[in-house]
């Protein structure tokens, strides 16, 4: 891999340093119309926004969950069985993941570890929802049952920061997530599969579509760029589903600056980040 020196390039040809510039509001829709698309983490708050817009979309969508009754607050799903596209599994066991990704076309993996608040102003992982258990192992694993079953394409939710060991972020709860989350990206790109590997900053929960979206490399962003919505996340991942030329096999930070309008231009993006390849 290429090693650019932390240089990040303006999609519209900017003359000097910044960033590649896309927002929210214009789709070019290239997906196949048979495309089935599989969301993993689904009830997650990431998941299933990501989920919903696919629904919108009328793209096949599928969802791998853990807990039912989410499903049926978060996913609408009334049966929220596999009549539906909702299947039951666990990523720490790869068999469980069988169902739901035989028959799947693309999948989009927004499984991540939690650290919990131990109240005492620190953080922990209960036992088996490790780091390593679940952004590691947990995403090799579905990364092989995607290579079994033929899947077209992987697009992985990861984490900035990964280019910055031991942080704040990488030691909470002692679970070093930024060195397990940085393994699982290198276990998709060696897989042989298409992938799309999207690194956001600071998730926040506020509407999304509004602020303007920036990607790069190498957690280069300036201070005081390092948060993004939700929604504007599920809508790169959608369009990663919806541009699948323009976004194969690329890996980037996403952020937003708030104090820009978004501008909706998806392709600019994905185009700008392939001319400054890691």
């Amino acid at each position: 891999q290429k090693n650019n020196g932390n240089k990040q390039t303006m999609a519209r040809g900017s003359p000097s340093p910044c960033f590649f510039l896309l927002a929210l509001g214009v789709g070019f829709a290239a997906v196949q119309a048979d495309t089935t698309v599989l969301v993993t983490g689904a009830t997650g708050r990431l998941g299933s926004i990501t989920y919903n817009k696919l629904k919108e979309r009328g793209i096949s969508t599928r969802g791998l969950i853990r807990n039912v009754t989410k499903a049926k607050e978060r996913l609408h799903c009334n049966r929220c069985d596999a009549s539906e596209g909702i299947f039951v599994g666990d990523v720490r066991n790869v068999s469980s993941l069988e169902a739901a990704f035989e028959g799947s076309d693309v999948a989009i993996i927004v499984t991540s570890s939690a650290p919990i608040p131990d109240g005492k102003g620190g953080y922990f992982y209960e036992n088996g929802s490790y780091p390593i258990d679940i952004d590691w192992k947990g995403c090799n694993n579905q990364v092989r049952a995607a290579m079994k079953h033929g899947l077209k394409k992987v697009i992985l939710v990861s984490s900035a920061g990964t280019s910055q060991p031991d942080s704040f972020l990488d030691l909470l709860g002692k679970g070093h997530v930024l060195f397990f989350k940085l393994n699982g990206e290198a276990s998709l790109m060696s897989s042989g599969l298409d992938f799309t590997i999207v690194k956001p900053t600071g998730l926040l929960t506020s509407a999304g579509g509004k602020a303007l979206l920036l990607a790069g490399q190498e957690d280069s962003f300036p201070k005081g760029l390092s948060s993004i919505n939700r929604e504007d996340v599920a809508e790169v991942l959608v369009q990663a589903v919806m541009l699948p030329e323009k976004s194969v096999n690329l890996r980037f930070d996403l952020t937003s600056d708030p104090n820009k309008p978004a501008t909706g231009d998806f392709p600019a993006l994905f185009d700008g980040v392939r001319k400054e390849p890691l």
